[in-house]
């Protein structure tokens, strides 16, 4: 190993230090792959106290594998040298966005915490408990990701604790950030996946209020950590539109309810908190999560939008439309495909809704598909071209599957199927993942490794895809 390199990874800048361990932004060779490399510091020998809790990290990271936790790529243990290589995710810490925008909206907020709350069920499940969630500890990619990272202090069911000889050595490293944590993590006792819950809630209510719930009014307070502790285990917070009146109240409930005191008085799982939020971000936005944290970020500052490849048309414009006649012979063709197959397609004409709603007899009316692609798309229907978005209309299709397919000059093809109930109409939302500028595709160089979301909301099939919006 050379001064620069551990292992086939070559170092390229240093992001961070701690009393421990140091963490590395690195190209591993020969993929040319940009990962994170947290390692040992060199003052300290592998086989000390010290050193088993970056070990006991690595062996709780390999039972993890989450797209919202930075994965753990590879552990190297030697005489001399001790590392983890980690997923290197390209963006900022949430800690980052909060110092550009201490307040977010309500939605970014919902959506950002609900990809915590998804990662944590999935350490929970496996009987991980992070102990430090904090927004230093969630990284934001530039596209859109929310990871959870740091698990330097968690605890594992039926796993030694290492904590007494960290302690000595870092006694926040071990103990946490008290304004992050519960009343039971502050008294010492053994906590479960509860106590991630009130940290969550923290989180939730620093990203909507612009300050935690516990903070100290003073800050030169020079008791200011110990009056922290002290009120969180004793103050109630104050209530959350109390200080931002603008949140609405079935996101406070929530965040609320994460910070009760008591651990039986907050959720039982995280998956519930992240369905919870799910919802809400559903009803308040057509907007996928992704693309909310990519403009927070982008707002802030801290990431550009992307470029696109061709530079003789403006992507974020759609082309000049066509006349209605190219227009109506599709949707001819199209209505003529499906007559002949034997569906009959009821058109969504005031008279007939009216004729229904009354008990006239008449026959049911088809279900409706709503079309919305960032910035714009070709949009084609069981391989039959329609429209151009953007288009406010609701598109009458027959009860049944249809493929639709959107497509951009500087993007790949997006191809989504959507079941259409009699009566309903889908909304069918879409980011058009546009290549920046002398890109033929995804590049390992300078990106953190893109996993799909394991969470489908509802009946959708994935984030994006065509989501139940009820009769219009």
């Amino acid at each position: 190993m050379t001064e620069h390199s551990f292992g086939d990874c070559r170092v390229v800048e240093e992001i961070g230090s701690g009393s421990i361990s140091t963490v590395y932004k690195a190209i591993q060779e020969p993929l040319g792959r940009t990962v994170a490399i947290k390692a040992l510091k060199t003052t300290i020998a592998t086989s000390s106290p010290f050193a088993a809790h970056l070990e006991r990290e690595a062996r709780l990271l390999g039972e993890l594998s989450h797209p919202n936790i930075a994965l753990l790529l590879q552990f190297q243990k030697t005489e001399s040298q001790m590392y983890l290589v980690i997923e290197y995710v390209d963006g900022h810490s949430l800690s980052k966005l909060l110092a550009k925008k201490p307040k977010l909206r309500p939605e970014v907020a919902a959506a950002i915490g609900a990809e915590i709350a998804r990662g944590l069920a999935h350490a929970h499940d496996r009987g991980v408990v992070h102990r430090d969630v904090k927004p230093p500890n969630v990284l934001l990619s530039k596209r859109g990701e929310v990871k959870l990272v740091d698990f330097g202090i968690a605890q594992k069911e039926r796993m030694p604790s290492l904590d007494e000889p960290l302690e000595r050595a870092d006694e926040s490293a071990a103990f946490g950030t008290p304004a992050y944590m519960s009343p039971e993590q502050i008294l010492g006792e053994y906590v479960d996946a509860r106590s991630d819950m009130f940290s969550l809630g923290v989180v939730l209510y620093q990203m909507l209020a612009g300050a935690r719930p516990f903070d100290a009014e003073d800050p030169s307070d020079p008791n200011g950590r110990r009056a922290t502790a002290q009120r969180i285990r004793r103050d109630p917070p104050k209530p959350l539109r109390a200080r931002e009146p603008e949140v609405p109240r079935a996101l406070e409930r929530i965040v609320m309810r994460l910070l009760e005191k008591l651990p039986a008085d907050r959720y039982a799982s995280a998956a519930t908190v992240a369905e919870q939020l799910d919802d809400f971000v559903l009803a308040t936005t057509s907007s996928p999560p992704r693309q909310l944290v990519t403009r927070a970020l982008i707002e802030a500052g801290l990431a550009k939008p992307l470029a696109v490849s061709a530079p003789s048309f403006d992507a974020s414009a759609p082309p000049q439309r066509r006349g209605t006649g190219p227009a109506v012979a599709g949707f001819s063709l199209l209505f003529g495909l499906l007559v002949a197959g034997g569906a009959v397609i009821q058109w969504n004409s005031p008279e007939r809704r009216a004729a229904h709603e009354h008990g006239s007899g008449a026959p049911s009316g088809p279900g409706f598909l709503r079309v919305a692609a960032t910035p714009w798309a070709e949009v084609s229907i069981d391989g039959v071209h329609v429209d151009v978005t953007p288009f406010a209309r609701s598109l009458p299709l027959p009860a049944g599957t249809h493929y639709v397919t959107l497509t951009h000059p500087a993007a790949a093809p997006e191809k989504r199927t959507v079941t259409i109930v009699d009566g309903e109409t889908i909304l069918l939302d879409v980011a058009m993942n546009l290549r920046a500028a002398g890109d033929d595709g995804d590049s390992p160089g300078g990106r953190s490794t893109q996993s799909p979301s394991a969470h489908a909301p509802k009946a959708a099939t994935a984030r994006g895809d065509a989501l139940p919006q009820g009769p219009r």
